[in-house]
């Protein structure tokens, strides 16, 4: 599983690395803050919390593109926090009728899943995308975590959770098989015991079997990703 830092340093990162060896790190950047620091990251789109602005995300992306050392691992679409049903109709403006960077079709984007619209729903309004950012609250990623990485792979997408959340959100996250997911918990708070009880946890570092999704899956699809 790879684990992004919003806000990162490479020092944080080392450290990372340090506690839990068996997984892939890199950093989350956002309109608000990305730092040309060599390594893997996505971009988020800067949404939550009420602070998306269209133009200053798309020079972001711009710059993400022409002037980083590295292009991201995917991008986030911009989506309306809380609002599924929004989300889908913002996601197709993004992507048909904004004018966007050269390049960045190149680039894996992510379609935003989160309460309001069954996920069923969502997966089939899903178009233009590689992976999906799956967003909520805890108790709402714990209840469907499962029906979205079985979907997402039935559909041969990527999956990321956000903000897994508490000391267990990291293991639970690579135990129901999302891809990647990120965290600022471990580096603001100095929670690095969160990372060893993930490596604790890791039992294997290639394609697990049973399959990300089904019963009794322990995955780290770390083959997945270069260190």
């Amino acid at each position: 599983m790879r684990l992004y830092y919003t806000g990162a340093s490479p020092n944080n990162l080392r450290k990372a690395r340090e506690h839990a060896p068996s997984h892939s790190h890199g950093y989350g950047w956002t309109p608000q803050k990305m730092t040309p620091h060599d390594g893997h990251y996505f971009l988020d789109n800067g949404a939550f919390g009420g602070h998306f602005d269209g133009d200053v995300w798309v020079s972001t992306l711009e710059e993400a593109l022409t002037e980083m050392p590295t292009e991201p691992d995917f991008i986030v679409l911009p989506d309306v926090p809380g609002d599924a049903e929004a989300t889908i109709e913002k996601h197709r403006e993004w992507l048909y009728d904004r004018p966007l960077p050269l390049r960045s079709g190149e680039t894996m984007r992510y379609w935003v899943l989160q309460p309001g619209v069954p996920i069923g729903e969502q997966f089939d309004a899903l178009e233009g995308c590689q992976g999906v950012f799956v967003g909520g609250s805890k108790r709402w990623l714990r209840a469907h975590g499962d029906q979205i990485v079985a979907e997402a792979r039935e559909r041969d997408l990527r999956a990321h959770v956000g903000n897994p959340g508490g000391v267990d959100g990291l293991v639970w996250a690579y135990e129901t098989g999302f891809n990647s997911c990120d965290t600022t918990t471990i580096f603001q708070n100095g929670y690095w015991h969160y990372l060893d009880r993930l490596e604790d946890a890791t039992e294997e570092t290639d394609s697990p079997d049973p399959q990300p999704g089904e019963s009794g899956c322990k995955q780290a699809t770390v083959s997945e990703w270069s260190v």
